[in-house]
C-alpha cells in the first residue's frame, strides 16, 4: 500500500525567536562576557547622550566584538553612522538587524530615514510601511517602549515628508504624542492645508521651552496668512527654508524695522518663479503698508518682471503699474566712467561730470542711477529745467523712492515747498536703499517741514524717522544730533512793516556792501567765489576777497548768472519799463532793506499790476539779496 503523504503548510515564525534563543544560551554559558557586552552598550548610550559620538561608536563596536548579534548595540551603531552621514554603512547594519528580527520597529524606522537620505525614496516608503505595520503588531507589550517608538515613528514620517500619514496618526494618537511630536504633526497638518488644526496643535505646546518662540511665531503666521489669503509655505522640521520664507513674509506685516529690512534682503537673495508669484499676491493685500509694497515693486523690477503690468493695491485703489526693464549694473568700462563722473561732481567740476554722466546715459539708457546723478548735478549749477528733465526720464524708467526724492530736492531748490513736501511724502524713507539717500531724505523733510510749519512739527517728524532707523542705521545717533541742532536754531523772523512808497526806500541810508561782507567768514567768501567760478583768489586775504566779489559779482553784474532763464526774463521785462533809481542805488538799497523788499514782493505776486519802477526795484532787490547768501529770498521769489 502506498502511504498517503500529507503536505503540511510550513508555519513561518519570526526570526526573533531563534535570535533570542541564541542570546539566552550566550547569557547562560558566558555570564561574564554578557556583562561586558551590556556594560559597553550602556557606556555607549551614556556617551551618545553627552554628544561623544566617536567614543560611543567605539563602545558599541566593542560590545559587538564580544557578541555580534546584540541588537540594541547594532541599532545604535547604525544611528551613529547616520549621524556621521555614513548612510550606506548605517543601512548595512539595519539590514543585519532585520535578518535577526524581521519585525524590529526601530530598525525599520532608521532604515527608512537612511534610504531617504540616500534619495531612494520608494524603498524608504516601503520601510516606513513596515515600521508602522510592525509597531501595530508589537504594541501593547511594554508601554514605555510603545511611547518611545511612537515618537520615533512621528520623526520618521516627518523626515520622509509623509504629511498625510502623519496627519492621520495625529488624529488617532494626539494624546500620546510628546511636545516635539505635536510640533512635527502641526507642520504636517499645515502642509496638508488643515490650518485650524495645526494652530490647535501649536497652541497645546505654547509653553514648551525649547521651541516656545518658534511655535508662537508659526501660530501667528498661520493666522495672518489665512486672513490675508496668501499661500502658506511648506514647513519641514529638518529644513529651514520654509521657516525663513514664512518669517520673512510675516515680518513684512508686523515685524520691527530690523526684521522688515532683513525680509527684503531675504526676498532679494531668493529669486524664483514662486517668489515672484508670492510678491504679486502680497501687492494686492490691504494689510501691507504702501511703502512695503513699493519696496516689493522695486525688487520685482530688479528681478526683471516687465513683461506685463503689475496689479497693486496702493492708496486704497487697485492700480496697474508697468515696470520697464532696468539695467542693474554697468559693464566695467561704463562703470569707470560713471565713477569718474561722481568724483568730478564731488570736486565741483559739474560740467565735466555732466559730460561723463551723459555718455553713460547714452550707452545705458535704462540705468536709473545715472539720471539721478544728472539731476543732482544740474541742480548744483541751477540748471533747473535740465534737472527736471532728467527726473522725468528716471520716473518713466521706474517710479522709485529715489526718483521722488530727486523731485523733492528739485522743488526745494526752486522754492516750491508745497510741491517739495508733496513729493517727499510720496514715499516712505524706508523704501530707500542707500544710507546716504535716507539721511538726505530725512534732512529734507525736516527742512521743508520747518519752512511750511514750525519747529514743533519738525521735531515730530524727526521722532517718526527715529523710530524707523535708530536701531537699523549706522551713524543715526550723530545724524540725529545734527538735526536737533538744526531744528533748535531760531528761524529768522521777518518783521512786519508799514507799507512805504519807493521814495521812502530811496532816502533810507544804505548799508555798505563792504560792511555786509566783513561779517562773513573767509570760507563763506571763498564759497561765493567758487560758485561764480571766479579765478585768482587763492592767495587773497579776506579784504581783497571782498573787493574781488564786489567788483565781479556786483559791478560787473555777474550776479545775473545766478538767475534761471525764467527769473532773468522777468527781470529784463521789468527793467525795460524803467526805474527812477540807478542799478547802483538798487544794489545798495536792496542790501539795506532786503526785508522790506521781500515783504512787498511776497504780497504782490502779480508783477503786471505793480508800478514799473516799484516792481523792478523789488525784483532786483530780492534777487540781489540772494547774493548775500539769503537763499530764502530767492526761494520765496520763485514760489
Amino acid at each position: 500500500m502506498k502511504k498517503n503523504h500529507v503536505i503540511k503548510k510550513k508555519i513561518k515564525t519570526s526570526s526573533i525567536a531563534n535570535t533570542l534563543e541564541r542570546l539566552n544560551q550566550f547569557q547562560t554559558k558566558q555570564p561574564q562576557k554578557f556583562k561586558q557586552v551590556f556594560d559597553y552598550y550602556q557606556k555607549g548610550q551614556n556617551e551618545l547622550n553627552h554628544g561623544l559620538v566617536h567614543q560611543a561608536k567605539d563602545s558599541f563596536e566593542a560590545a559587538l566584538r564580544i557578541y555580534r548579534e546584540y541588537i540594541p548595540a547594532q541599532n545604535y551603531l547604525a544611528v551613529i553612522h547616520g549621524l556621521l552621514n555614513n548612510y550606506l554603512e548605517a543601512l548595512k547594519i539595519v539590514k543585519q538587524v532585520i535578518r535577526l528580527d524581521d519585525k524590529n520597529v526601530f530598525a525599520y524606522i532608521q532604515g527608512a530615514i537612511f534610504l531617504y537620505r540616500l534619495d531612494r525614496k520608494k524603498e524608504a516608503e516601503a520601510y516606513s510601511q513596515r515600521a508602522l505595520h510592525s509597531f501595530h503588531e508589537r504594541e501593547g507589550h511594554d508601554s514605555y517602549t510603545d511611547y518611545d517608538l511612537l515618537q520615533k515613528l512621528v520623526e520618521m514620517l516627518s523626515v520622509l515628508r509623509e504629511d498625510e500619514t502623519l496627519s492621520k496618526l495625529y488624529h488617532e494618537r494626539k494624546s500620546q504624542l510628546s511636545p516635539m511630536s505635536l510640533y512635527r504633526s502641526a507642520l504636517s497638518l499645515s502642509n496638508e492645508g488643515h490650518y485650524d488644526e495645526a494652530r490647535v496643535a501649536f497652541q497645546t505646546i505654547y509653553d514648551h521651552t525649547p521651541i516656545k518662540e518658534q511655535v508662537r511665531l508659526l501660530d501667528r503666521s498661520l493666522k495672518l496668512f489665512v486672513e490675508v489669503g496668501i499661500p502658506v509655505p511648506l514647513l519641514f522640521a529638518e529644513e529651514e527654508e520654509g521657516f525663513k520664507l514664512t518669517m520673512a513674509v510675516a515680518s513684512l506685516f508686523d515685524g520691527e524695522e530690523t526684521k522688515k529690512q532683513a525680509s527684503f534682503n531675504y526676498i532679494k537673495n531668493n529669486e524664483s518663479v514662486e517668489m515672484k508669484e508670492l510678491i504679486k499676491r502680497l501687492l494686492k493685500t490691504n494689510k501691507l503698508e504702501d511703502w512695503v509694497k513699493k519696496s516689493l515693486l522695486s525688487i520685482l523690477a530688479d528681478f526683471g518682471e516687465a513683461m506685463e503690468p503689475i496689479t497693486v493695491l496702493l492708496d486704497g485703489e487697485i492700480q496697474l503699474i508697468s515696470l520697464q526693464p532696468v539695467e542693474l549694473t554697468l559693464n566695467e568700462n561704463l562703470g569707470e566712467v560713471f565713477l569718474k563722473g561722481k568724483v568730478k561732481a564731488s570736486e565741483g567740476s559739474y560740467l565735466d561730470a555732466i559730460d561723463l554722466f551723459t555718455k553713460v546715459k547714452s550707452e545705458a539708457p535704462t540705468y536709473l542711477p545715472v539720471y539721478l546723478q544728472l539731476a543732482n548735478t544740474h541742480l548744483k549749477i541751477k540748471e533747473f529745467e535740465k534737472a527736471k528733465t532728467a527726473l522725468d526720464e528716471a520716473k518713466n524708467i521706474a517710479p522709485l523712492a529715489s526718483v521722488f526724492l530727486g523731485y523733492s530736492k528739485y522743488y526745494f531748490d526752486i522754492g516750491d515747498m508745497t510741491s517739495a513736501m508733496e513729493h517727499v511724502s510720496q514715499f516712505d524713507t524706508r523704501e530707500l536703499e542707500n544710507k546716504e539717500d535716507i539721511f538726505e531724505a530725512v534732512l529734507l523733510k525736516i527742512k521743508i517741514t520747518t519752512e511750511l510749519t514750525d519747529k514743533t512739527r519738525a521735531v515730530d517728524v524727526l521722532k517718526e524717522e527715529k523710530e524707523k532707523f535708530e536701531l537699523v542705521l549706522d551713524g543715526w545717533k550723530e545724524f540725529e544730533m545734527d538735526l536737533n541742532n538744526l531744528i533748535s536754531k531760531e528761524k529768522p523772523k521777518v518783521e512786519a512793516v508799514e507799507p512805504v512808497n519807493i521814495r521812502q526806500v530811496a532816502v533810507t541810508e544804505p548799508l555798505d556792501l563792504l560792511e555786509i561782507f566783513e561779517r562773513y567768514t573767509k570760507d563763506k567768501l571763498i564759497s561765493i567765489v567758487k560758485f561764480y567760478k571766479i579765478r585768482g583768489y587763492s592767495k587773497l586775504n579776506k579784504k581783497d576777497l571782498i573787493s574781488l566779489i564786489i567788483k565781479e559779482v556786483y559791478e560787473n553784474k555777474l550776479w545775473k548768472t545766478s538767475l534761471t532763464q525764467k527769473e532773468l526774463s522777468l527781470y529784463n521785462s521789468l527793467a525795460e519799463k524803467g526805474t527812477s533809481l540807478s542799478e547802483e542805488e538798487v544794489v545798495k538799497h536792496s542790501a539795506t532793506d532786503a526785508n522790506l523788499f521781500f515783504i512787498e514782493l511776497r504780497d504782490n505776486t502779480d508783477f503786471n499790476d505793480m508800478k514799473s519802477d516799484h516792481g523792478s526795484l523789488l525784483l532786483k532787490g530780492a534777487l540781489i539779496a540772494t547774493l548775500n547768501d539769503e537763499k530764502e529770498w530767492q526761494l520765496q521769489l520763485v514760489r
